[in-house]
């Protein structure tokens, strides 16, 4: 029976999801929406992948994704997220456009975080001592305005 309702999925429903497991890149800075005075925090996080490359030599890549939570996420983030520390995201993909002073078409691709989880061990942050985790895929903002 759920494999039936599997298929039913991929057939009829698209998905738009990520999850990450990686460090914060900097410390986070909260700032407000105005028209809608809703807290917004963007920040960008960090995955390592090891392989090895042709030579049989063992090499590290990292990756770094634009991340951005809303409301009460973006406080609890902005509050206990800082550089270094490991965090599990999970979100959507949106891709914004926009057009620079020359008028060129500009693209950026980022993470709408829905639910996160700091995964730090306990105490290894100060004034945060368990593992928190927040689910914020019911809060809703319409027409969005970013203030960066």
């Amino acid at each position: 029976m759920l494999s039936l309702f599997i298929i039913y999925c991929i057939n009829k429903m698209d998905l738009n999801k990520v999850m990450l497991i990686g460090r914060a890149t900097n410390n986070l800075e909260v700032k407000m929406i105005e028209s809608s005075n809703t807290p917004v925090v963007n920040f960008t996080v960090a995955t390592n992948r090891k392989f090895k490359n042709k030579e049989g030599n063992l090499m590290e890549d990292a990756e770094y994704h634009r991340c951005v939570a809303y409301g009460k996420g973006a406080e609890v983030l902005g509050k206990y997220l800082t550089k270094g520390k490991r965090t599990y995201i999970e979100g959507r993909l949106r891709t914004r456009r926009w057009e620079d002073t020359e008028g060129t078409a500009r693209f950026s691709t980022e993470i709408i975080v829905d639910n996160f989880i700091f995964l730090d061990s306990k105490g290894s942050e100060e004034g945060f001592d368990e593992e928190h985790e927040e689910n914020h895929s019911d809060a809703v903002i319409e027409n969005e305005e970013v203030p960066f």
